[in-house]
């Protein structure tokens, strides 16, 4: 496997280049958009040509700034950024531009990377890829209001408001220098957490009605179908919170959730307490992530992708 670049090379790369385009995960969350929105403005202010590309995402995600600079891509660009993305398969429509750029820089903080790109920066220890942006963009780009509040949204998605062990001193220190820029901190936080849709809602009692213990409640595991979200006047892009939810049921040591995205795929996340590695569990299904959280996705009917993910995770336990 690849080793990291140095910051230094990468900045001297991204420096030389006049057009970029910046792309996060397929069904992006609140650290890969503010990743992407806020590397991608920071290149815009110093006189880049930047395109965003990113998937449809939840409204809740509407409150991370710049979001204009998320639009269709044209023509290649001398420099692709693969911000929050584990494998060159998660790139989704956008892998088209990034094997077409004229080079491709891959910056993530998921273990599982397979450091796809020509330069590759990951740091498995970060609290998410927006601690790892601010890294590349203090010091070298001046970052403003928009900015910060978009690296602030990063930081608290991926670490649960700053609950999850991944959370450092360091990550602290990053949220406090970006709270000095006098970003809506407040709201952000309540948007993402304390905020949702009625359909939402909906989908959510859905799952936790049809969530079921395993292995003498040392797993929990729920699944929705697509009916089910459709009966609720939802979309798939409503699902974030459940395994969380799922995660603080007390006593058990695994939760997954599945939905079923059409009759025969599958998106499976997981979540592990202390000693058990989940990432390892999505990589037998070829996905990936962190050692306490991680998914995939699985070519199967739900039923079976659920039988499957029990098997191995009763061989976990």
């Amino acid at each position: 496997m690849r080793k990291n670049n140095t910051k230094q090379e990468i900045l001297e790369r991204i420096a030389q280049a006049k057009t970029v385009q910046i792309a996060g995960h397929t069904n992006p969350d609140g650290d890969a958009i503010g990743a992407c929105l806020a590397m991608g403005a920071a290149l815009a202010a110093a006189g880049k040509d930047v395109t965003v590309l990113l998937e449809a995402y939840a409204p809740k995600y509407d409150i991370i700034p710049n979001g204009h600079l998320v639009k269709a891509a044209e023509q290649p660009a001398e420099l692709f950024l693969a911000l929050d993305c584990g494998d060159e398969g998660r790139l989704g429509k956008a892998a088209e531009w990034f094997h077409q750029a004229g080079f491709a820089i891959n910056i993530d903080h998921h273990g599982s990377n397979t450091r796809y790109g020509q330069m590759n920066y990951v740091e498995g220890d970060a609290s998410s890829t927006c601690e790892i942006v601010y890294g590349f963009l203090a010091g070298e780009y001046e970052i403003d209001e928009k900015m910060a509040a978009a690296l602030y949204a990063g930081l608290i998605y991926d670490t649960g408001g700053f609950r999850h062990s991944s959370t450092s001193p360091e990550t602290m220190r990053i949220a406090g220098a970006l709270m000095e820029k006098g970003i809506p901190f407040t709201e952000i936080y309540n948007r993402f957490f304390d905020s949702r849709s009625f359909s939402e809602l909906k989908i959510m009692g859905q799952a936790l009605e049809n969530a079921e213990l395993f292995f003498g409640g040392r797993a929990v595991c729920a699944t929705v179908t697509a009916a089910e979200i459709e009966t609720c006047h939802g979309t798939n892009k409503e699902l974030d919170s459940i395994i969380n939810y799922l995660n603080g049921v007390q006593k058990t040591d695994v939760a997954c959730f599945l939905y079923e995205k059409t009759p025969t795929e599958v998106k499976a996340s997981f979540r592990g307490k202390d000693g058990y590695d989940v990432c390892a569990l999505a990589q037998k299904f070829g996905g990936g992530g962190h050692v306490k959280a991680a998914g995939c996705t699985i070519a199967a009917p739900i039923e079976k992708a659920k039988e499957m993910v029990l098997a191995e995770i009763e061989k976990m336990l």
